[in-house]
Parts: structure tokens; sequence; C-alpha cells
């Protein structure tokens, strides 16, 4: 008896040791993910994107879109380093694959280079479509301040040979749903 005891708590151990350094890598792997999209490091950001997306939009195109998204004739964002303050759900095993669903915080500045007739009528525009928390504008600069808390979730799985991956959720949960079934999804809660 006195071993099944010693055996079950062994057991129990390296299961919180292993969550615990899956939890770490995890946290690791995110920040290293936030960092390589508030530098535009491509090189990062595609080493962090769960590789599935791929399969969808080439590496090429999506660094085309980053590029006419960030810098446009119409106006250019830029992303500001701030405290992500990562908020990490709970690891879930599904199918054969790990997921976290994790938010931080998301800051940008969206400079317009064209007059705009009603920017205050935009504030409302972003905090609606964006979910954004905080917005303000700078009449000066023509700049808004744009703060949200942003989602990503985090795949492990045999394709990322285990190593955490990051899908951006977007409000539909578009790519989410071109790559995962809906069981996943909605055993995730998204």
């Amino acid at each position: 008896m006195k071993l099944r005891i010693v055996a079950f708590t062994f057991f129990l151990f390296q299961a919180f040791a292993l969550l615990a350094q899956d939890m770490n890598t995890l946290k690791s792997e995110a920040l290293r993910s936030y960092k390589a999209g508030i530098n535009m490091n491509y090189e990062d950001i595609f080493d962090t994107t769960y590789p599935k997306v791929f399969d969808i939009v080439s590496k090429d195109q999506m660094k085309e879109m980053f590029g006419q998204m960030m810098d446009n004739e119409q106006f250019s964002i830029k992303l500001i380093e701030s405290d992500p303050k990562f908020l990490f759900g709970e690891i879930k095993k599904i199918e054969d694959k790990l997921f976290c669903v994790l938010t931080y915080n998301n800051v940008m500045e969206m400079t317009f280079k064209v007059p705009m007739e009603d920017p205050e009528g935009m504030l409302d525009v972003f905090k609606v479509n964006m979910g954004a928390e905080k917005v303000t504008y700078n009449k000066l600069t023509s700049t808004f301040k744009i703060e949200l808390r942003s989602t990503l979730i985090a795949v492990a799985d045999s394709l990322t040979n285990n190593k955490w991956k990051f899908l951006n959720k977007d409000n539909e949960n578009k790519m989410f749903s071109m790559i995962f079934n809906d069981k996943i999804q909605k055993q995730l809660g998204l």
C-alpha cells in the first residue's frame, strides 16, 4: 500500500513539474512572439506562428500584407511596446494537441496622412470595431493611440515538434476555423 502511495505521489509530482515547465516555456515563447510583432521582426514572427497558417497565406504574402497594413497612402501604424500583462488560460489537451488561449495588452499608434473630416467620431468606431478599451486622438499629429486586449491561441503538436506556436484570434475566428475543427473551437470557448 505504501508503495502505491509513493508511486502515485511521484506521478503527481512529475505531472505538476511537467505542467510548470510547459507553462514557463509558453510564457517565454509568448513574450518572444509579442516582441517579434512590436519590432516587426519577420523571421521571429514567422518562427512563432503556427505553421498551418502558411498553407493559407504564404510568408511572402503575409509580409506584404503586414507592410501594406502598417504603412500605406492613408495611414501608418506603429506598435508601441508596453507591459503585455499576459493572462494565460488553462493548457488543454484536445485530440493530440495542446492549446492555451491567452490575452495581452496591445498598444498602437495610427497616424493618418490625409486630413480627416471627423476624427472625434472615429474614437467610438475604434472602440466598437477593434474592441479597444481606450482610444485617444492627438490633433497636432493626426494620431490615434489605441489600447486593447488582444488574444493569441497557443498550439503545441507534432507539426510544431511540440513547441508552442501562435495564432492571432480575429473577431470571427476565421483563420482558426480554417485550420481546426468546430469541436476544438467549442472546447476552447472561442
